[in-house]
This record gives C-alpha cells, structure tokens and sequence, in this order.
C-alpha cells in the first residue's frame, strides 16, 4: 500500500508557521508540497510524476478536502485555537503586518469595527474560520467537521495545549526532532480579559460552531493525552516541561 500523504490544514493565527518549522525538519525540500493561496488544481497539475511520487507533505492555508488533487491515501493534521483568542489576534497581526492582504482595509479600523465590519473577506476570518477548514465547505458544517476529524484526521493538536499536540502527532506519525521556538507570534496585543466583554460576546456569537468544535477537539485530545502509558506519560512531561521553560 503506498504511503499516505500528510496535509497539515494551515488555520491562520492558529500556531500554524511554528509547525511548518517542524515538518521541514521532518522532511527533504522535493518531499513537502507547499500548497499555494491560488490556482490549487492548476498547480498540481504541473507536477511532474516523479515530483508527485516524492511527496509525503503538504501544508499551507487547505481546507479539507486538498487530498483529492493528489489521488494518494492521505492523513490530516491541523490545530484548533479558542475562537475568540484566534480572531483578537488575527485583528493585531494584519494591523501589524503591511504585507497582509488586508492590511489595507484593516489597519485604520478599530477592533469593534473589525468585529462588526460587513466586508466579505473580512468575515471570513471572522465567522467559524476553522469549522470552514475541517468541514471544507464555504458555509461552514459542524457535522461534517466532526466526522472529517474523527475520519480523516490523525491529530487535530490544541494551540493552548501546543506541546502536547505536537508531541502526539510526533508519536502518530513517527518524526523526529519536534523541538521548536514559536513563530509569528503577535505582540503587543492585548489578551482576552483585556477586551471589552460586549466585543467578546459578540465573538462567540459569531464563532458558535467553532466554540463547540473547538471543545469537541480538546476533549478528544485530553481523553488520548490521559491514555497514553506511564512512560509515554513522563516522557510527554519532560517535553512539556521544556517547551513552557522556553
């Protein structure tokens, strides 16, 4: 049976460049496909066979459903984020960032009006982003992201519970060196108590099906995390101590 590949679903502000750095370690330059913002199909028809048959990785900002452009089995990783944490630091990460592409319509709006703005792609990262990615649908399904997860997705890893996701997807598909620094983190932002609790609330309306696809996630995550052996256990422990040290 050929091996499958692996796409790592990149949800942007989700801790997504800091694994990307750990998957190139994982493998050669010819054997990591990075999946393009445009023109996906297009793209991959380009490869050669002999590029296709080297691939065993594919990451970038793809949504379920990336697999069937390559025609091999495959397995999903990706992590989730708490909704509103994830859309509080979208909003300073593009206001810090010319290079965004929403730099433009962004950096002199206020964070209400990034919240209540009725701009298209502004809501896109703003309503149920990552429920979008796991269901792979433009109107994002909470039933089908539940069953891709259960189905097709071999780790979905936590932000909040980052070096313990990275650990078990080391353990599940049998990498080595997993020892990172964190990327593109957001600075100078405030954190979420900070935010005024209408602002919040609004948030979580926006973001229901990702609330509860986000808990749905870290109960599954938790529940594997407590059935790992003893020994798994202190070695998780070890590397966890490391990682919230750095």
């Amino acid at each position: 049976m050929r091996q499958p590949i692996i796409i790592f679903s990149h949800i942007p502000k989700a801790g997504g460049l800091t694994l990307r750095s750990i998957i190139d370690r994982q493998y050669r330059p010819d054997q990591i496909y990075k999946y393009p913002a445009h023109h996906q199909q297009e793209a991959v028809k380009k490869l050669s066979a002999t590029q296709r048959e080297k691939i065993k990785c594919v990451y970038g900002h793809c949504r379920f459903g990336t697999h069937r452009y390559f025609q091999r089995p495959f397995r999903y990783i990706t992590m989730l984020r708490d909704p509103v944490n994830r859309v509080i630091s979208a909003y300073y990460y593009i206001k810090s960032n010319p290079n965004t592409k929403l730099y433009a319509k962004v950096n002199s709006m206020s964070f209400k009006e990034f919240i209540l703005s009725k701009n298209d792609d502004i809501q896109t990262q703003l309503w149920n982003h990552q429920t979008r990615f796991l269901s792979g649908k433009h109107q994002p399904d909470l039933d089908l992201a539940k069953q891709n997860l259960r189905k097709h997705y071999v780790i979905v890893g936590i932000t909040e519970l980052y070096p313990h996701s990275v650990f078990l997807m080391k353990q599940a598909l049998g990498w080595g060196n997993v020892n990172y620094t964190r990327q593109n983190v957001t600075k100078r932002r405030p954190q979420k108590q900070q935010i005024q609790k209408e602002l919040i609330h609004i948030i979580k309306q926006n973001n229901a099906l990702d609330l509860q696809l986000y808990h749905y996630a870290k109960q599954l995550l938790i529940r594997r995390l407590n059935n790992l052996n003893p020994v798994t256990k202190r070695q998780l422990a070890l590397y966890v101590k490391l990682h919230q040290q750095a």
